[in-house]
């Protein structure tokens, strides 16, 4: 191994010893300004809604998801447009419609799929396995 990639190596776990070491805080982190509101009704959603307050923060290239100073999770840009769209007011089809890159209704909903399998969705999201092939 060269002493480079030793070193480089070495300052990765330096860095992430410091951040467990010091604690599950949002340390160098930007926050984003948005917390997922509390939840009232789910059953009367008809699109995803998340967990209530989930903080969303900006870290280096990513958006991390933070509850209660946990860590949960995280997400590119996209992902972070579509956490915080996710109110329960609108379908998986308006959500991809509505970040600003182009995204396909099935990625969308196999992402908001995976977030309610981890457990931070309030309610359950139903997808259509068949989609249409133009």
């Amino acid at each position: 191994m060269e002493r480079r990639s030793f070193l480089r190596g070495a300052f990765g776990f330096v860095a992430l010893a410091t951040l467990c070491v010091a604690g599950t805080g949002t340390h160098g982190a930007a926050p984003t300004g948005f917390v997922t509101p509390e939840v009232i009704h789910p059953e009367t959603a008809c699109g995803p809604i998340m967990v209530g307050g989930i903080e969303l923060v900006s870290k280096w290239d990513a958006v991390q998801a933070w509850h209660g100073g946990t860590h949960l999770f995280d997400v590119d840009s996209v992902g972070a447009e579509l956490v915080s769209l996710a109110d329960g007011s609108k379908s998986i089809d308006e959500l991809a419609s509505l970040v600003g890159q182009p995204v396909r209704p099935a990625d969308v909903a196999s992402f908001f799929v995976a977030l309610g399998q981890a457990g931070y969705l309030a309610n359950t999201v139903l997808v259509n396995l068949v989609e249409t092939v133009v």
